[in-house]
């Protein structure tokens, strides 16, 4: 039973980290309003946001994000810490 919840963590993380690559990549390009794919990019936006902006904040606070820098690495900082957080929950749980 444990082991099925922590493939299921790992799961959902991985899924998460996904949406967070897609809404990176469909960022670069133009979309007309009303679309279907600006439908599906509002959709990931309304799921990844909650967890990207308290990332890009603090890192705006920082020293790093001070400057008004042109990359944003709130999505790359958060799926790394998505993964800490699976794995190290999904062990936890696993070793139960």
């Amino acid at each position: 039973m444990n082991i099925a919840i922590a493939q299921a963590i790992i799961w959902f993380g991985t899924l998460f980290m996904v949406l967070i690559v897609a809404r990176a990549v469909m960022s670069w390009f133009p979309m007309q309003h009303g679309g279907i794919v600006a439908t599906l990019f509002g959709l990931i936006g309304i799921i990844t946001e909650p967890f990207v902006s308290p990332v890009r904040r603090l890192l705006h606070n920082s020293p790093l994000g001070g400057g008004g820098m042109m990359i944003d690495f709130a999505p790359l900082i958060t799926m790394l810490l998505m993964r800490f957080l699976t794995t190290f929950l999904a062990n936890f749980i696993a070793g139960m």
